[in-house]
């Protein structure tokens, strides 16, 4: 696939549309008609999918805060929403790489284990941290909150979480060859910025009543994450690859949320 660094096109009147339909195709599970067309080029949009899943799964927590479950039932279902309408994309990246990276192993050797479709303990234990975190500050923030402002924080959360993901896929050298994360190309600087200045644009829509510069605090805390694992991947696996981009989004998520129950009173 093309990695041009271009946003779109003269001769394709249609190409927002085009390339948002790609980027929620390929970041989720909804059958949304598209046409063929790069991955790398529609990265400008990962941050509109992520505010789809966000807002789906604020959704259902709404719904459950409406009919009377308690803040962490609310919160699980929200979270599991999340999960199914991503098809688990991202933390099956984050179980690999919890696999992968902690093995005592050669690079070559850590991305055979995570090609493995099985998970080990590292795997499964930081599945269930990531979802014990992100499960409990979202319980806390409907506490403190309600299910409404909680549901704009998580459109805010999961576009602000697919921000860096481009720039990561422009800036870190492929750990392969192969793999879809390599086929997409890089997307290159224009598509990265955009990203970055969509994310903010949604977060700071969604965060209307927070402080003005919780978006700006949100998207430096996604960075942090992804450079983060992006590192962590230089060391591990000698670059980066779709798991890792996975990964990048868990922590993103995390860190998020975090920051959000931090500035909680």
């Amino acid at each position: 696939m093309s990695g041009k660094e271009e946003i779109g096109g003269p001769d394709r009147p249609l190409w927002i549309l085009d390339q948002g339909l790609i980027a929620l195709a390929f970041m989720t599970r909804l059958p949304v008609p598209h046409r063929d067309g790069s991955i790398a080029a529609s990265g400008w949009a990962f941050p509109l999918a992520g505010a789809v899943v966000g807002a789906l799964s604020g959704a259902v927590l709404w719904l459950a805060s409406a009919v009377g479950l308690p803040p962490v039932i609310a919160a699980i279902l929200a979270a599991a929403a999340g999960t199914l309408v991503t098809g688990a994309l991202h933390e099956d990246g984050l179980a690999d790489c919890c696999d992968g990276f902690w093995a005592r192993a050669t690079p070559a050797r850590r991305l055979e284990i995570m090609r493995d479709s099985r998970s080990g303990v590292f795997g499964v234990l930081g599945l269930m941290l990531a979802t014990g975190l992100k499960v409990s500050t979202i319980a806390l923030l409907a506490g403190c909150r309600g299910a409404q402002p909680v549901w704009a924080m998580l459109i805010a959360v999961h576009a602000v979480a697919r921000a860096p993901l481009p720039g990561a896929m422009t800036i870190l050298p492929m750990a392969g060859k192969t793999g879809l994360a390599a086929m997409a190309g890089k997307p290159g600087g224009l598509v990265s910025a955009a990203a970055l200045v969509l994310a903010a644009g949604l977060s700071g829509a969604a965060l209307d009543a927070m402080p003005v510069w919780m978006p700006a605090g949100l998207i430096g805390a996604s960075v942090v994450a992804a450079v983060a694992v992006g590192l962590l991947s230089r060391v591990k696996l000698r670059g980066i690859n779709g798991d890792s981009l996975g990964c990048m989004e868990q922590l993103a998520e995390i860190f998020c949320l975090l920051l959000l129950i931090s500035a909680e009173p």
